[in-house]
């Protein structure tokens, strides 16, 4: 009896761990593959096709970040910006940590990390911004893209080359997380083990941007390349959304590298939608994948991907920008497996 308690306290605490970390990546993938082609979604329409975003080797190892494992990703001063989803967040904290080693920063600065509501991928909160300094570089934070007040930098005169973990906290405060103007941010940078507790200080914040609405929920993260005249060149790794510092130090297996036991396709999110919707499958095996898009007439309006996928979960993108308001249907066919979903674009 005693030992089935143990294992049941065990089973409950690992449970509760691993909810607390909504979404990893370690680009746990091959070296030199597309992050597009791994579940990643390219932003923009149309996207870039310049400096289109790779897994990089070798990744980045900080002393005391569990996740750090596999593979990087590397950003140019210029190109393609990639997004995912994660389990949409309404209250509470939530914590966006990732490994960064800058190589060099630009004057102006730019914004390598955002967070967006689930409403508006483009919608950008803690945007997090590096800027050269001096023999080094600042990082800033904007809880808005409507930058009326520019960014809040540190202090900290960071070093190139150099391993740091980031973490940056959103926090949505009152009743009701709607357009307000009251919900906290704050950036932490660690060059050694991060404590088991969140510090009282952190590089910035708490920060409040006067003037500008709060998201009303949370549930996309970007990756962001910038401007030629502006941005960074740096190696990214160890990415991690979470709803609590503690998950910080818990180690959780990347739900992204696991291998799903079964074919799926899920529900398009949002939906309604208007003018882009996301869709999920996922192939237990390699498979040759053919998903697309069809009028109610039972015409071909897209095709959103047909091409060789290797076993895993993924998420595409859908712009009905340029088509009218109506109902749709997805089919997924890989091999034997086949299925169709309905969505409604509304306008």
């Amino acid at each position: 009896m005693k030992n089935f308690l143990l294992i049941i306290v065990f089973v409950f605490f690992a449970g509760v761990c691993s909810a607390q970390t909504i979404f990893e990546e370690n680009f746990n993938y091959t070296t030199g593959s597309l992050l597009n082609a791994n579940g990643w979604i390219p932003s923009g329409s149309p996207p870039s096709t310049v400096n289109q975003l790779l897994v990089t080797s070798p990744g980045l190892t900080f002393t005391g970040y569990p996740p750090a494992s596999g593979n990087a990703t590397t950003l140019a001063a210029t190109g393609e910006d990639v997004y995912r989803t994660f389990t949409t967040q309404t209250s509470g904290s939530v914590y966006m940590s990732f490994l960064m080693n800058v190589q060099t920063a630009q004057a102006t600065g730019d914004y390598i990390m955002a967070l967006s509501p689930s409403a508006s991928q483009t919608n950008y909160y803690a945007r997090t911004h590096l800027k050269s300094s001096g023999n080094g570089y600042l990082i800033g934070l904007s809880k808005s893209n409507e930058l009326g007040g520019g960014y809040i930098y540190g202090t900290t005169n960071l070093t190139f080359n150099t391993t740091y973990l980031v973490v940056v906290k959103h926090q949505f405060l009152g009743s009701a997380p709607a357009d307000t103007l009251d919900d906290v941010e704050r950036v932490f940078v660690f060059t050694g083990t991060p404590p088991s507790t969140e510090p009282t200080t952190s590089e910035i914040g708490p920060y409040v941007q006067t003037g500008k609405s709060d998201p009303k929920d949370l549930g996309y993260i970007t990756i962001r390349q910038g401007s030629t005249t502006a941005a960074p060149t740096l190696k990214l790794d160890g990415i991690r959304v979470m709803k609590s510092w503690a998950a910080l130090l818990t180690d959780v297996k990347n739900e992204f590298s696991i291998i799903p036991s079964s074919f799926e396709l899920s529900q398009n999110y949002p939906n309604p939608f208007n003018p882009s919707t996301v869709i999920k499958y996922q192939v237990p095996q390699n498979s040759h994948v053919n998903l697309s898009v069809y009028d109610i007439l039972g015409n071909k309006i897209a095709t959103l991907e047909n091409q060789e996928k290797a076993a895993g979960s993924y998420e595409v993108k859908f712009d009905a920008a340029n088509i009218p308001s109506g109902v749709y249907f997805y089919t997924i066919q890989t091999g034997s497996f086949s299925q169709t979903k309905k969505m409604i674009l509304m306008k």
